[in-house]
């Protein structure tokens, strides 16, 4: 992979070599895992695709490869440094114009703020730049602006001076430490970045830069991940992550709900006859167990009645027990009958809506082995990156070898 030989787009800096695998297996400095109270991103090559040719703005702007380019703009003459800022602002604006997402970003970013935890952003980036991507996240995924979002334009040391992380600290009302995480792709400039400021680090490698290929640059990264969605799963093994679904929440043993009213009942066994008996109201209800008469109905397999309650007009997106919706349910039990009926409610919101542990419709097919249901899933675009609570994708969430690569090669041809 050329970026291994590269040096650092912004300050020209080679790293060292240390092996992944050696790497990967030693994580967090000390014994205890830490509560990860926060994470820190760098943008360019992190969460979104690089797309800026570094050699030829160092060629415009009259620099060094070798050199930190913002660093010699700052020393130059004022007429020097008003056309090198241009070039660069140029550069970046079209960059930014055509910016993408890495893979995994936004579900890994959506996995970290359903378990609470502040990001951060330091980038060398401009704060249009900067504002660009926050529009992006909110557009494309719903996410918030990182807070702070720290660019070149803030009055900060740039890394790996670690001022910025001592800004973030202040604001997160937090002394700098283990629990919090600096996410980059770059050895030189986001690991050392993280050392100084006393935090751990984790190292995005790319593709290319895995174990079995002899060892990759990764200067004393505590984690590497070859892309984000590997990135959640190894902060669960790794660290304490806070909150109600965190890795400190108790193994709850949920009791088996019974039909809480007649017209659940009727659902469950599939009486239309009697169903028919019911105004709307009651058809759409929620007993005491959260579930609709439509939940019962697709648990149960009963495709009769799950198509009088849909032309009905009843609520297919209700959440009912433990956040279950119907479409969740049918495919936990692999009734693909009635999961394409529901899948076909022009009604549907989200195929993709997880219940309260944050496992989605295909986490379900996928952990129970019910090859049809994946595949049906799969077909109507079910998310192949959405995490559970745990970080794991459904294709980490199945012993069923063909199932994983279905998932797999669905991620695949989506790209």
């Amino acid at each position: 992979d050329a970026r291994l030989q590269a040096r650092c787009g912004w300050c020209g800096a080679r790293p060292r070599r240390v092996h992944l695998a050696y790497r990967t297996a030693q994580m967090v400095r000390g014994m205890a895992r830490p509560i990860l109270r926060g994470v820190v991103f760098d943008m360019d090559g992190t969460l979104t695709v690089p797309n800026i040719d570094f050699g030829l703005m160092y060629k415009r702007c009259g620099v060094d490869r070798s050199s930190d380019i913002l660093a010699e703009v700052r020393n130059m003459s004022p007429a020097q440094a008003a056309t090198a800022n241009e070039i660069i602002e140029k550069m970046e604006a079209d960059a930014a114009a055509t910016m993408e997402l890495e893979k995994g970003a936004a579900p890994m970013l959506l996995w970290l703020r359903r378990h609470g935890i502040p990001t951060a952003l330091v980038t060398r980036n401009s704060a249009v730049t900067v504002r660009e991507l926050h529009r992006k996240l909110k557009v494309e995924s719903g996410l918030p602006a990182f807070d702070p979002a720290i660019s070149r334009d803030d009055d900060v040391p740039p890394k790996p001076h670690p001022g910025a992380l001592e800004r973030i600290a202040r604001q997160w009302n937090m002394p700098l430490g283990s629990h919090i995480l600096m996410v980059g792709d770059s050895p030189s400039n986001d690991v050392v970045f993280g050392r100084n400021g006393g935090v751990s680090t984790a190292l995005v490698a790319g593709s290319g830069r895995s174990a079995d290929e002899g060892g990759v640059e990764t200067n004393g990264a505590d984690l590497c991940v070859s892309n984000l969605l590997q990135l959640p799963p190894l902060l669960w093994r790794h660290f304490e992550v806070p909150g109600q679904l965190g890795t400190g929440s108790p193994l709850i043993h949920y009791p088996i709900p019974k039909p809480g009213s007649m017209a659940c009942d009727a659902a469950k066994n599939g009486d239309v006859a009697a169903l028919r008996n019911f105004a709307l109201e009651q058809l759409d209800a929620q007993d005491e167990s959260g579930n609709t008469p439509l939940i019962w109905a697709a648990d149960a397999g009963q495709l009769d009645a799950v198509k009088f309650l849909l032309d009905a007009g009843v609520n297919v997106n209700t959440k009912g027990y433990i956040g279950g919706t119907a479409v969740s349910r049918a495919s936990r039990r692999g009734h693909v009958d009635v999961l394409d009926a529901l899948l076909a409610s022009p009604s549907l919101a989200c195929i993709d809506e997880p219940n309260e542990k944050m496992q989605s419709p295909l986490h379900f097919a996928a952990f129970k082995k019910h090859r049809d249901a994946v595949d049906k899933l799969l077909v109507h675009g079910a998310s192949t990156v959405s995490l559970d609570r745990k970080g794991r994708t459904p294709a980490e969430d199945t012993s069923d070898e063909r199932i994983r690569d279905a998932i797999l090669e669905a991620r695949d041809a989506r790209r």
